[in-house]
């Protein structure tokens, strides 16, 4: 090759190599700007999506407030707040909602009393509940080990510090009431499978809290004494056909225990909110934890942003 095709040669090789170059800075830097457009649109969505649900608190706020308004002795799965919201559209997107009454479930809480000390009635309910569910009773122990205050092993299927200290990663038990029903999974004998048959019917609320048997499922109905088999809840459900039980002490006595009767109501204080917000291809649920007190204010106890 004589030199001036030489020159030719290295010039069109160094021009390809230019463009080649360019092209991929050009390509990087176009990549560069859509993730940084498409995170600048994911921060304003979260935002927005965030104002949204606690708009969502506020419309639950007002719809329990009317709600005590409308009938303060009784709070039922027929009345407006049990009304699951349909889709309803806002700016970019659209927002569900619903409220369940926490206290129609088991508070896991009331396993331990006022004094620290375990409850009887309530741990006898417990294990009702846990066997109907098919889970074993005997994990009630390793729960109430959980809750208590004391360091105290209880024979044979309890659980303190020793039980844990072993686990990859260690960890120590709460030792003090629980803020979420999650907490189960770090209990010793639970696992995925057996938290996903029990957390729809159970709850953690302050201790003391009753059960409204308005809302109650048969399940949890039935956990109330070895009196009410499957068979009997069902029945107890019909019995309130979609609304409430007009004489709760006349329905309930000489199926339980007379102490039982002091831990069931027909109104409820504690309420979930699930709403979830769809922006675009964004989706934000938040699920709040909502008290009701008698003057009809409600605030938020609990809040939890994603995934359960």
């Amino acid at each position: 090759m004589t030199a001036p095709n030489a020159q030719r040669g290295v010039a069109i090789i160094t021009a390809i190599l230019v463009v080649a170059i360019g092209t991929v800075i050009a390509v990087n830097l176009m990549w560069q700007g859509t993730l940084d457009m498409r995170r600048a649109e994911a921060a304003i969505y979260a935002d927005q999506g965030l104002m949204l649900v606690q708009g969502a608190e506020a419309w639950a706020a007002d719809i329990l407030r009317q709600d005590l308004v409308e009938s303060p002795d009784s709070d039922h799965l027929g009345e407006v707040w049990a009304t699951e919201l349909p889709p309803l559209p806002v700016d970019g997107g659209t927002i569900t909602g619903r409220l369940e009454d926490l206290q129609g479930r088991f508070n896991l809480n009331n396993l331990i009393g006022p004094d620290g000390m375990e409850n009887q009635l309530m741990r006898r309910q417990f294990e009702r509940l846990l066997n109907s569910v098919e889970i074993d009773p005997g994990l009630a122990g390793a729960v109430v080990d959980w809750l208590d205050p004391d360091t105290d092993l209880r024979f044979p299927s309890g659980g303190e510090d020793v039980t844990y200290s072993g686990s990859d990663p260690p960890y120590r038990t709460a030792n003090t009431l629980a803020t979420s029903v999650s907490e189960l999974m770090a209990v010793a004998g639970f696992d995925r499978e057996s938290y996903l048959k029990l957390a729809p019917y159970v709850t953690a609320l302050p201790v003391g809290t009753k059960l409204n048997v308005n809302t109650a499922s048969a399940v949890v109905l039935a956990s109330l004494s070895d009196n009410i088999d499957a068979s009997t809840a069902e029945s107890l459900i019909e019995q309130r056909a979609g609304a409430e039980f007009l004489d709760i002490d006349a329905t309930f006595e000489g199926l339980v225990e007379p102490d039982v009767l002091q831990v069931i109501d027909g109104v409820s204080e504690h309420f979930l909110l699930t709403a979830t917000v769809t922006l675009d291809t964004n989706q934000l649920t938040m699920r709040s934890v909502l008290q009701r007190d008698r003057s009809g204010l409600t605030r938020a106890l609990f809040r939890s942003l994603g995934v359960e």
